[in-house]
């Protein structure tokens, strides 16, 4: 992993998990439920096409575990590019948020899912990837 400040990579990962909890529990919820055709017929029951959506920690758990790997896959890149600044990582992060919302931008499109629903997920792995590289970037190992 060559230089690694894994205070960093919590933060990071913490921060990452953060932003997921903003853009789809309290800045787009409604407008992604909608866009993914989820319903809620009470505070813990999911409705999608009529049918109740099983609860469980594993999406969560796995999300965790995946933020983490992000984290670390992104201070790899920064040490492979020698990027050693919050602004270094921070542009890293945004070109690889680029690459990432392109491609859920194809996907949607296929899938023909709502311009919304490519706006929420777009942006969100935009942000998700800058800020990434901006800690990581401010805090790396010299």
């Amino acid at each position: 992993m060559g230089k690694t400040n894994w205070l960093a990579i919590i933060v990071a990962s913490a921060v990452g998990i953060g932003i997921g909890f903003l853009w789809y529990g309290l800045f787009f919820q409604d407008t992604w439920m909608a866009g993914n055709f989820i319903t809620m017929a009470d505070e813990n029951t999911l409705i999608k096409h009529g049918e109740t959506i099983p609860t469980s920690a594993t999406p969560m758990i796995i999300n965790t575990i995946a933020i983490v790997v992000l984290a670390l896959l992104t201070n790899w890149l920064q040490n492979y590019t020698d990027q050693t600044s919050a602004s270094e990582g921070g542009l890293l992060g945004f070109i690889v948020g680029i690459f990432a919302a392109i491609n859920i931008l194809l996907t949607n499109l296929f899938a023909a899912n709502s311009i919304s629903l490519t706006a929420i997920d777009a942006s969100y792995v935009l942000v998700l990837f800058t800020m990434m590289g901006l800690i990581i970037g401010a805090w790396r190992k010299n």
